[in-house]
């Protein structure tokens, strides 16, 4: 179910990630928690902090599909 292909994280950050993206999975209201980036004007996508390390991922319909699309520090993530 959980697989980081791309960059190999530290184990503490790794679980912390996938900790808050079960925790997102959990709210009622998960837009509280997520903050929305410009750009994307057909799909939403949206960045969960986690530490140093952002998830930029989707959410897709009234019932929660969270589909990530990249885990990765936060100082290189938003330039991509």
């Amino acid at each position: 179910m959980w697989k980081f292909a791309s960059i190999r994280l530290p184990e503490a950050d790794e679980q912390r990630i996938k900790d808050e993206l079960m925790a997102l999975a959990d709210e009622t209201y998960p837009h509280v928690h997520i903050k929305k980036l410009n750009g994307h004007p057909d799909a939403p996508v949206y960045a969960l902090r986690a530490g140093q390390y952002r998830a930029i991922l989707t959410i897709d319909g009234d019932i929660m599909v969270i589909f990530v699309i990249e885990v990765e520090n936060r100082s290189t993530v938003y330039r991509k």
